[in-house]
């Protein structure tokens, strides 16, 4: 060997050490600074242990591999790099020079795959890229000269030097200066900056990282809820979770959650900078989301007033059947009794008052059915929207599938269609009308048509306002049709999920 490439070997042994100790000093969050320390010094005591001479290999692949983190969860680079250790352990193998092509083009094409990835790594990857290509062809070619009995070796060591060199000064720059991180953390804010909303925030921070399912908690209250004010539950890797959680604060007091892969922010100034940049936006995403979860507990507020409406409506009626109704009837026999053993004029008098009765009784039982229905309660939506039906005002034809529904839906689908039916009668001048229920999807669905006059409107009148407000309550749809002179057509959907709306 000659005295300049003792040189030569001697500074490419140097340069990774050296680039090795700086990035491990200054980045201790990634692991390339070991491997390029550890790449420098089997690279320099190859000269001293001729078994060693090619144990540079593994450690270089694996910085080239990893950067700029120095982690892998992806199995092809984790062969490669295995690979690469087995070859730069086993002279006989790393000096075969089909091994070393196929070997090196393994390497060449992992690091373009990486390359091409998204996210806050990508531009860290595309130098480390352009590294391994440099590092593999003074291999390759020397591989192949010898294939083809030319001597380049010479040339072959001078360039794979230097390419080395370039390599650990690269490597070494890149990570330090942190160019990445600031460039992704810049497009990051001034992206969050035109949309501040929590999706928007969600789907920046997923790409700038490179993470698909990134997620974003928001501390409300005492609980974590999504971007639609759902509440989550964050995972706890001691349980077995893949994924991790990092906790977003603002003065101390965590504002957020980052539920992610471990890989994605292994890097501190990483996680910094993108904490930074979400706090810069997360006060009107927080509003967002907080309104949101307001906003269903508002909705479900509405549902359990509806429900528990319901619930005071079945009661009273009972009470009165089981109360008035049963006094009324017990009294009006009584007296007929009564009327059976008294003469003249008294008997009829009696009887009088027994028809009254009776007439009140009869007022009281209709009431009774118009505060709950007995036939919902006991006998189901079908039963009770024919009863509705057969004392309608006009013909009505009934559609209506036997199961039963959820109690809060079928009280909704009966008084809408009590509700409509009554305006039918009053004001449509109608000589027909139909109801028409069933289930599409998810949804409870209720028609009620008719023929008459039409010019029905939702502002005027309290009935069919009121009968929006129950729908919609229940996270329904209420939708009206009224042209004048073509009848009226109105329509509501009802979720049939237990936890709707």
């Amino acid at each position: 060997m000659t005295l300049a490439q003792a040189a030569g070997d001697l500074g490419a042994g140097l340069a990774m050490l050296s680039a090795g100790v700086a990035a491990w000093n200054r980045a201790r969050d990634s692991r390339t600074g070991p491997l390029l320390v550890l790449a420098g010094l089997t690279w320099l005591a190859g000269d001293l242990v001729g078994a060693l001479v090619y144990a540079h290999r593994g450690p270089l692949v694996h910085a080239l591999l990893t950067f700029p983190t120095g982690r892998t969860r992806s199995k092809p680079t984790i062969v490669v790099i295995v690979a690469t250790y087995v070859d730069g352990l086993v002279p006989a193998v790393a000096r075969d020079s089909w091994t070393t092509v196929a070997l090196m083009m393994a390497v060449v094409g992992v690091a373009s795959s990486r390359a091409a990835s998204k996210g806050v790594e990508r531009q860290a990857r595309r130098v480390a890229a352009a590294c391994a290509a440099g590092v593999a062809v003074p291999l390759v070619l020397a591989s192949l000269g010898r294939l083809r009995g030319s001597e380049i070796d010479v040339l072959a060591t001078w360039a794979f030097e230097a390419a080395i060199i370039l390599t650990a000064v690269a490597l070494a720059v890149e990570l330090l200066s942190g160019r990445s991180v600031r460039a992704a953390t810049t497009g990051l804010v001034v992206h969050l900056a035109q949309r501040q909303e929590p999706r928007a925030l969600r789907d920046a921070l997923a790409r700038t990282v490179g993470d698909p399912g990134l997620e974003i908690a928001y501390r409300v209250d005492q609980e974590w809820v999504d971007e639609a004010g759902q509440p989550v539950r964050l995972p706890v890797p001691e349980q077995g979770e893949k994924r991790i959680v990092t906790v977003v604060k603002d003065r101390g007091v965590p504002v957020a959650a980052l539920v992610h892969d471990p890989t994605t922010l292994s890097d501190g100034t990483l996680t910094q900078s993108v904490s930074a940049a979400v706090r810069l936006v997360l006060s009107n995403v927080r509003l967002q989301a907080e309104e949101v979860a307001r906003t269903r507990e508002v909705a479900a507020s509405r549902r359990r007033l509806v429900e528990a409406g319901d619930e005071q409506r079945r009661h009273l009626r009972d009470q009165l059947r089981d109360g008035a109704e049963r006094m009324l009837a017990q009294v009006s026999a009584d007296l007929a009794a009564a009327a059976e053993v008294c003469d003249g004029s008294t008997a009829a008098d009696v009887r009088e008052l027994v028809d009254e009765l009776d007439a009140a009784a009869a007022d009281l039982t209709r009431f009774a059915q118009g505060v709950h229905p007995r036939a919902l309660t006991e006998r189901g939506l079908a039963d009770a929207l024919r009863g509705l039906a057969q004392h309608a005002a006009l013909p009505v034809t009934v559609r209506v599938p036997s199961r039963r529904f959820r109690a809060p839906q079928e009280a909704a689908v009966f008084f809408v269609c009590s509700e409509a039916l009554a305006n039918v009668a009053k004001h449509a001048g109608a000589t027909s009308a139909s109801i028409e229920v069933v289930q599409v999807g998810p949804s409870l669905v209720v028609r009620v048509a008719d023929d008459g006059r039409g010019g029905a409107d939702l502002a005027r009148g309290t009935g069919l306002r009121g009968l929006v407000d129950r729908v919609e309550a229940l996270g329904g749809r209420f939708s009206l049709s009224s042209p004048l002179g073509t009848g009226t057509w109105i329509e509501a959907q009802l979720p049939t999920a237990v936890d709707a709306p």
